[in-house]
């Protein structure tokens, strides 16, 4: 018995400190994102609308930040939404990323790993999204150009496109003009995972800085 509770410390212990490095390595990018700008902390905070105090904490490693805050970030400093995961490899025509060592972005309700780590441009987002329980896009209607593919991996996620209803279960995929509007939650008892790609209508526009806004919030 007491090496069965040895074992769950050891192991919660482990995924602390993980998500521990994790925040560290999403608030140094940050960080190094508003210096790029020359911004100071309360430039930031008053171009995104976040608390000041919340901005230091997100920059110290000392919490993590949710998709929408994220979002709101992005959206102030004019950069895509994968500008936050890890630094990104030497530019190479062909990407291959080992799964242990995807960047991931993590909030409260939803994990993003990044599938183009060292893409050259915007022509294609693909992503891998981990929902727990109850995540949605943020019971907003999403709008934008290009086309969206989605591959449901695991669990039950329920689309809505133009207020139609698809179900996407393990093997079920979508892909539509992303100009219908279009929002999602995870109607499974547990986590849900999709793949997601978003293609741009032209090669040098973010979809996903406008995609991912408000996601994982109720």
């Amino acid at each position: 018995m007491a090496t069965a509770t040895a074992s769950a410390d050891e192991l919660k212990n482990t995924s602390s400190e993980r998500q521990s490095n994790g925040d560290v390595t999403l608030g140094n990018k940050i960080r190094e994102v508003r210096s790029l700008r020359g911004w100071t902390l309360k430039q930031m905070s008053e171009m995104s609308g976040l608390n000041i105090n919340t901005l230091s904490l997100i920059e110290k490693g000392k919490t993590s930040p949710s998709i929408y805050t994220l979002q709101k970030l992005a959206s102030a400093l004019e950069v895509p939404l994968k500008e936050f995961f890890e630094p990104a490899e030497p530019i190479q025509p062909i990407i291959f990323t080992q799964h242990d060592k995807r960047p991931d972005v993590a909030s409260e309700k939803a994990i993003i790993s990044n599938l183009g780590k060292g893409l050259t441009s915007s022509t294609l987002e693909p992503f891998i999204l981990k929902m727990e329980k109850y995540a949605t896009s943020g019971g907003r209607t999403l709008i934008h150009s290009g086309y969206e593919f989605v591959y449901c991996l695991s669990g039950k996620v329920l689309y809505f496109i133009q207020e139609v209803e698809y179900i996407l279960t393990p093997g079920d995929s979508l892909l539509f003009a992303a100009q219908l509007g279009h929002r999602w939650e995870n109607i499974h008892e547990g986590e849900s995972e999709l793949i997601l790609v978003l293609t741009p209508a032209c090669g040098n526009v973010e979809q996903s800085k406008k995609h991912f806004y408000n996601f994982g919030e109720n």
